[in-house]
């Protein structure tokens, strides 16, 4: 009978399912009018602070919000990962698939990677925060850096910058010797390219990359003026100019994105959007997951929230927790995995002491290094711009006028694991908007307004392996509540990640004194820090200190909260992403991470997602699926 009532309704839902459009196929009015509406939302939008709306019944006339029946497997979170497990876990018609996402409907507006920073200040952001932080986030309206994660079909691969780097050769050759068999990067090479279609062809390492699979990479058609200056200034230093993603990092290149062709290549455009309609999936929206069902140490399947109602539904196979690495330890805490003490201190009922929430590593850059050029570009109207993105053109196309990414180390061998990454805005620089996302009190955001968004460059300055580790906790064992985010940023006792990213600062000052930046006439633009100016001299290394501890903020990777290891004493899965100690339970997203990467965490988890569906085919079908 429950098969029956399962097939009957997935039956039902499948009529009903209604695909947004791309935004492509608006007109260039109405597409420049969605992006007018989304900018207005900087200065209206108000962040929820809880969870409440998910625990209040919106439509009184609807019919019963739950899922009926049971299926195979459960997927928590339609993300980054989500979305390629629920692809691939379908292609074997005998698996039943259940992915349940808290967000809606991915909005159109998401497909231009040049307005994604504005998609923070909607409903498709969570609204998180980081706790108040002593040596990072000053400039910050009480030193708290806002901690955007995406709440829509994709999750945050719907929202981030949508820059496509895959990392080191060494950081899955480091994940591997910590006692993870089959991380190596020539076991995760494959999977890279299973997942990807590259779509560009200069400088390109061929060998390196996919070209049959769902997920686009690419870059804009189109090589600005100031691209090729930033390239050439590298050159200058002693950089070559390579694919990062190949054989190399260590250099510089344009920046690759999850693009297809204007589009961004989200996991919900590339891997859910095209398997929506297969009978064994169903996608529930708007479906908060409270905590997974778990007797005598085994997932039985999930409580979630809808339209104000509690369902609960059962995995014959597996639990699958894809929420992130800050909403997944949450429901591991609430459902009675995690720290013991953690867990008294809130009255939950341990399953499994793990130190779940714990070891949390993050990327945090530094945006407050300026040049001001001779360049004059895009002084262009906002339907001008549209225009140019139907021809996948800048601006619009990448995300803040990104425009070329490089690798520096500073410790070992230059072919060795790069300590920072420099990434650049261009023109239009919309630093003022930038600086609100960001979380700036009125004071810098007023700063910022004096930089010229036509002429001037902004140089960023990421952190790539921090020495600090931070935690995701529980605020109470209340789901309404939010988790509390305390990253613990340049806490490290030796002060290498403040170090580092200081030694970036003297790297991006030395590109004013190349002949490339001086055909240019750079201006190094020396912005005021109130703060900084008041207790140091203007640009001595303890003032860079306290300009970096004051603009420094999160570029949104937080990883290793649900670390991979061979050790439930340290670690929360095993290298089968399997849950220490808890029975047909995995965790499969950027928290599984043992240490960081070089690079950006949205390819990983998408690489991640692709190895483990090979994984849970083989081991539930009996025969190898591996590539």
């Amino acid at each position: 009978m429950a098969a029956l009532v399962r097939v009957l309704v997935v039956a039902l839902w499948w009529c009903q399912v209604v695909i947004n459009a791309s935004l492509t196929e608006y007109s260039d009015v109405a597409i420049a009018q969605r992006v007018e509406r989304l900018v207005a939302n900087l200065d209206t939008y108000v962040f929820p602070v809880n969870n409440n709306a998910f625990f209040e019944t919106v439509d009184e006339l609807a019919e019963d919000p739950c899922v009926e029946g049971d299926f195979d497997f459960i997927i928590v979170g339609t993300g980054s990962a989500g979305g390629v497990l629920a692809n691939r876990l379908t292609e074997v018609a005998n698996f039943t698939v259940l992915a349940l996402e808290a967000g809606e409907e991915t909005p159109v507006e998401s497909d231009m990677l040049g307005v994604n920073i504005y998609l923070h200040r909607t409903r498709h952001n969570w609204g998180y925060n980081t706790t108040v932080q002593e040596n990072m986030c000053l400039g910050s309206v009480n030193a708290r850096c806002p901690y955007p994660r995406g709440k829509m079909l994709g999750g945050s691969s719907a929202i981030n910058f949508g820059m496509y780097v895959r990392g080191h050769h060494d950081d899955f050759d480091h994940w591997e010797a910590l006692g993870n068999p089959g991380w190596a990067y020539d076991d995760v090479l494959p999977y890279f390219k299973k997942a990807e279609s590259a779509t560009f062809g200069d400088d390109i390492d061929l060998e390196y990359h996919g070209f049959g699979g769902p997920q686009k990479t690419g870059v804009p058609n189109d090589t600005p003026v100031l691209t090729q200056a930033l390239i050439d200034c590298h050159i200058d230093l002693g950089k070559t100019e390579k694919d990062y993603n190949g054989k190399d990092q260590d250099g510089v290149s344009r920046l690759q994105f999850f693009l297809d062709g204007n589009t961004r290549s989200s996991s919900n455009e590339a891997f859910l959007k095209p398997v929506r309609r297969r009978p064994n999936l169903v996608v529930s929206t708007e479906s908060y997951v409270t905590r997974i069902l778990i007797t005598n140490q085994t997932a039985e399947g999930v409580v979630y929230m809808k339209n104000g109602k509690e369902c609960t539904v059962r995995a014959n196979k597996e639990v699958l927790l894809s929420a992130g690495a800050i909403n997944s330890p949450q429901v591991l805490m609430l459902s009675g995995v995690g720290p013991q003490a953690e867990l008294e201190k809130h009255g939950i009922e341990l399953i499994q002491d793990l130190p779940v929430g714990q070891n949390m590593q993050d990327h945090q850059f530094f945006p407050g290094i300026f040049y001001r050029t001779n360049q004059t570009l895009y002084n262009i109207t906002l339907l001008q711009m549209v225009d140019l993105w139907k021809r996948n053109l800048r601006p619009l196309t990448p995300s803040l006028g990104q425009q070329t990414v490089s690798f520096w180390n500073f410790i070992g061998p230059e072919d060795s694991q790069p300590e920072v990454e420099f990434f650049f805005f261009g023109p239009p620089l919309i630093t003022p908007d930038i600086a609100v996302i960001l979380g700036y009190t009125e004071e810098y955001v007023e700063i910022f307004n004096l930089l010229d968004a036509l002429t001037d460059i902004s140089v960023n300055v990421e952190l790539l392996h921090p020495r600090s580790t931070g935690s995701v906790t529980l605020q109470s064992s209340d789901p309404r509540d939010f988790p509390v985010i305390d990253p613990n940023y340049f806490s490290d006792p030796e002060g290498v990640d403040l170090e580092n990213v200081y030694k970036g600062v003297e790297v991006a000052l030395q590109f004013n004194d190349t002949e490339t930046f001086r055909s240019l006439d750079t201006e190094f633009l020396l912005i005021p820090y109130p703060e900084c100016d008041a207790q140091y001299d203007q640009l001595s290394k303890d003032w860079w200190y306290c300009a970096i501890k004051t603009l420094a903020s999160t570029l949104f990777h937080p990883v290793a909260t649900t670390k991979m290891g061979p050790d439930a004493a340290t670690s929360v899965v095993d290298s089968q992403l399997k849950v220490h100690g808890v029975d047909r339970l995995r965790v499969v997203d950027a928290g599984v991470f043992p240490d960081h990467i070089s690079g950006h965490p949205n390819a990983a988890v998408v690489m991640i997602a692709e190895k483990i569906a090979d994984e849970i085919k083989s081991e539930h079908l009996g025969c190898s699926y591996w590539v």
